[in-house]
């Protein structure tokens, strides 16, 4: 097992919505208290990384707490992290067929 660990700020809006972002992965996750966006952000994070696993994105390093903290210094600047089994991952049929249609079709760098 691996333990994927990134920094996420969290914030309210003018509702009282928590929001927690993940700067360095662009994911953004809302609830209604601050355990339940917690929670969710992390759920997200897992699925995030198994994906990105399963269909070979790269995943991006993660910014240190104290970079992202200075960044948003009037924020809540908690760490998320998600425990994934890298060799329990399996794509599904339907899974492997996507994976088959964007390879094929998906144009890289290296194609152009």
């Amino acid at each position: 097992m691996k333990r994927y660990i990134y920094p996420m700020v969290l914030f309210t809006d003018e509702n009282d919505l928590y929001t927690a972002l993940y700067p360095d992965l662009n994911l953004l996750v809302s609830g209604s208290t601050i355990e339940d966006v917690y929670s969710r952000a992390n759920d997200y994070l897992e699925f995030y990384i198994v994906s990105s696993l399963k269909f070979g994105t790269p995943i991006a390093n993660m910014s240190t707490f104290a970079e992202i903290q200075a960044l948003n210094p009037k924020k809540i600047v908690l760490l998320g992290s998600a425990q994934v089994d890298e060799e329990e991952i399996v794509l599904t049929r339907q899974e492997q067929v996507e994976k088959n249609f964007l390879n094929e079709f998906l144009f890289t760098e290296g194609n152009r």
